[in-house]
């Protein structure tokens, strides 16, 4: 279970169309997981003949087995790879092929990842090179099977179980030579195979068999399966035999069978395929088209089962997928309106999700349909689904894939399997097509997802990345798929984002202050070496800041890339207090109350302290992660505020005054959670802030109430698929807060409240929205 979906999923990545999966008694979910994807149309699901359902083994005869999936073949396959689920078919270049380490320069596995996948959407890697590969292999008609050698990857000398997918932890193979990579396994026309000696060698009705160079096979006399040389050209099988130490023994015991090794045996085995002698990247290289596939596959999450418990029959096992899937079904019941088909759209065809039944993925639900074009070539991203569930923000999905009818290149079938990240609500689907004259929208069908009283709402989670580091995932933004570029912005929410632009400019001249808006860069976009996904060219924030004037907007994503890993905490959503602090020495530059230089030298003696933090995401983990990260420990800006009514973010208000302060000036911060990590440096840079947690929403009462030189509006890059408002209530926002704040929330904000005296609340003109807090709000 644990392996299956990325196995099925890098396959996809390569090229594959299809699989015929043979379950010879699996017990851990998946079974029920496989009768997901059987309904996707993705897998044909086989029960071997011969396999007892009274057993409480697995039936583990490979070759007979084999006949079962043999059998079991769809006529429209042409091709047939037969392997196992630790097996990987692995497209090579040229350099791939050559028995040596990594290329000359690169030393760490990040460096030859950057080197190999570049820009996601102009990848060197061919996803459709595996089918074209073996398309050159089989055009001689006389060819009836490949064999296709291995290449076995040690544990890279890990002992647990990490983080990332297997071709991301396991980079270490044996050389060219190691006796074992001799053993080969089959690609097969079906109709051609009258049956298998062994796992790896089939008897041919008719035709031969070649190697990857197209060379007739020269097999080791009287030892079906293995070939006298390695021959890794083209294509070769990335064999993970043992993976770490943990994964090899909990495999073994997963087994259960007769077969199972002994501790010595075990040992002798674990010894002989942990060869760790060359590093290689080619299959690392392939990880982000892998986790773009797995996106499109349902989630594993529901079907595992406790390692520890009782192995059912078959038929129980059966009965126990239906109703797994049942219970999944009938979470959501769909309502459809179709809008009427224009040219160049012929026929649209959606299978998933259905009237009353849907696949949920890890952030929502599964859409699987095609649309049928005519005279619009179905490449290069000409067709497109875009899919709408809030005002004036779409996710556009490129083709899964797509197939030409009759040959003609201007006319086909385009297939679409996505993730909608949501679970509830109205949902748009259109039809996006680029052609000679422009962008043409069509409008396909509306959706409705109407959830049940026990359905589960999405929370926001972490996503591991490379070496540990953490991502936001989950979220109500839907980050991932900003990351990925998929989010869009319409027009009409660009107007709404120069609109307010132009209409708190006005505001601040009326009060005569400056004003600038910061927009904290989202982690995964500074710290893309890290994130797993591929990153987008362009995402919503490129729009919106391209669309605002450069006098009002300051987005440091060039700065913070510059400052490398000290840029972002690892299990944190936000900028570390050295990102901070550059950050809000620009926007004193920007405001042109200081050079930049000049600011940077105020903090140039700062201390700072290493400690372990869990940050924001790392506690949505279980267990919970920590990392070290800089933190301030020569100026606590604590000892400086005056005032706070301790809310728990939206509706939050503080004050600090500093006599100190480089600058005589009071600077307001309608801000977001990033703005904390700069209360540090603009509590010394301005001799009075004050704060409101708003995320950028503005109350113009109180910009007019505060005699502030200085607006600071601070947002993240996630929120900006909307645009602020300048209606917002800080008064309202107050009053609900506080009627509907949790227990858990009063009690741990109310070790932050600080109440002041009514003089200095009217000094500051705050006296309103401190008098709106419920009596004994700072005593209870």
């Amino acid at each position: 279970m644990d392996a299956l979906q990325e196995w099925i999923a890098f396959h996809l990545a390569v090229g594959v169309e299809h699989f015929i999966i043979a379950d010879i008694g699996s017990s851990d979910g998946s079974y029920a997981y496989l009768r997901e994807l059987k309904r996707l149309g993705l897998v044909t699901l086989v029960r071997p003949a011969g396999v007892d359902d009274t057993s409480s083994e697995p039936f583990s005869s490979e070759p007979f087995v084999y006949h079962s999936l043999l059998a079991a073949c769809p006529a429209t396959l042409d091709i047939v790879a037969f392997i196992d689920v630790d097996e990987f078919l692995l497209p090579l270049d040229e350099d791939d092929a050559k028995d040596n380490s990594a290329p000359s320069g690169l030393n760490r596995p990040e460096e030859r990842i950057e080197e190999s996948t570049g820009d996601w959407s102009t990848n060197v890697l061919q996803p459709n090179g595996l089918r074209s590969w073996l398309g050159d292999i089989f055009s001689d008609p006389d060819v009836s099977a490949l064999a296709l050698n291995s290449a076995c990857f040690g544990s890279s000398g890990e002992r647990f179980r990490g983080d990332g997918l297997v071709i991301e932890r396991f980079t270490q193979r044996s050389s060219r030579t190691f006796r074992y990579n001799r053993f080969y396994k089959s690609v097969v026309r079906p109709s051609r195979v009258r049956h298998f000696d062994n796992e790896r060698h089939a008897v041919l009705k008719t035709g031969h068999y070649v190697n990857s160079r197209g060379a007739p096979l020269q097999m080791v006399e009287e030892r079906p399966g293995v070939s006298r040389r390695v021959c890794w050209q083209g294509v070769r099988i990335n064999h993970y035999a043992v993976k770490s130490v943990e994964e090899f023994v909990l495999g073994q015991v997963l087994q259960r069978t007769s077969s199972v090794l002994t501790a010595t045996q075990g040992d002798a085995y674990f010894s002989r395929f942990d060869r760790n002698a060359r590093e290689c990247y080619a299959a690392k290289a392939w990880a982000s088209h892998v986790y773009l596939q797995a996106l499109s596959l349902p989630s594993t999450n529901t079907f595992a089962v406790a390692i520890n418990a009782p192995r059912q029959s078959w038929w129980r096992k059966t009965l126990s997928a239906s109703f797994s899937w049942w219970k999944r079904a009938r979470y959501a019941f769909v309502h459809s309106h179709s809008e009427p088909l224009k040219p160049p759209i012929t026929a649209w065809k959606r299978t998933w999700p259905q009237q009353s039944r849907v696949l949920l993925t890890q952030r929502g639900v599964l859409l699987q349909a095609s649309l049928s074009v005519a005279g619009v070539s179905p490449v290069n991203c000409n067709v497109q689904l875009a899919c709408r569930w809030q005002e004036g923000v779409e996710c556009v999905f490129p083709a899964t894939r797509f197939e030409f009818t009759d040959g003609e290149s201007t006319s086909g079938t385009v297939h679409f399997r996505v993730e909608l990240p949501v679970r509830a609500g109205n949902v748009t689907l259109s039809a996006v097509l680029t052609t000679e004259a422009g962008e043409l929208r069509i409008p396909l069908e509306r959706l409705t997802l109407m959830p049940d009283a026990s359905a589960q709402e999405l929370q926001a989670s972490a996503l591991i990345g490379r070496q540990g580091w953490l991502f936001l995932d989950q979220d109500t933004n839907a980050s991932l798929y900003q990351h990925l570029g998929y989010i869009s912005l319409r027009q009409e929410a660009i107007d709404n984002w120069v609109a307010y632009a132009e209409q708190l400019t006005t505001l601040s001249g009326q009060v005569n202050a400056n004003v600038l808006m910061v927009v904290a860069p989202n982690k995964e976009r500074v710290m893309h070496a890290y994130h797993p996904y591929p990153m987008g060219a362009v995402t919503p924030v490129d729009r919106v800041v391209e669309a605002l004037p450069d006098d009002f907007c300051l987005y440091p994503e060039a700065l913070l890339k510059q400052m490398g890993d000290d840029a972002y905490h690892m299990t944190d959503t936000h900028w570390t207090q050295q990102g901070a602090m550059h950050v809000a020495c620009e926007a004193v530059s920007r405001l042109g109350l200081a050079a930049r230089e000049d600011a940077k030298r105020w903090f140039a003696e700062d201390q700072y302290k290493v400690v372990r933090v869990r940050g924001d995401l790392g506690s949505k983990l279980n267990p919970v992660r920590m990392a070290a990260t800089p933190r301030l420990s020569s100026f606590d800006h604590q000892e400086h505020k005056r005032y706070d009514n301790g809310l728990p973010n939206f509706g939050r208000v503080i004050v600090w005054e500093n006599s100190d302060a480089f600058l005589d000036q009071c600077c307001l911060v309608m801000g977001a959670s990033s703005s904390y990590m700069m209360f540090p440096f603009l509590v010394r840079i301005f001799r009075r802030v004050v704060f409101v947690h708003s995320a950028g929403n503005i109350d113009a009462s109180l910009v007019q109430a505060v005699s502030t030189q200085t607006v600071l509006v601070q947002t993240n890059a996630r929120f900006m698929v909307r645009a602020p408002q300048l209606t917002w209530s800080l008064h309202d926002t107050i009053l609900e807060k506080t009627e509907g704040v949790s227990m858990e929330e009063h009690t741990a904000a109310f070790a932050q409240r600080m109440p002041a005296d009514q003089a200095a609340l009217a000094d500051w003109g705050l006296a309103k929205w401190n008098d709106c807090l419920p009596e004994g709000w700072f005593s209870a």
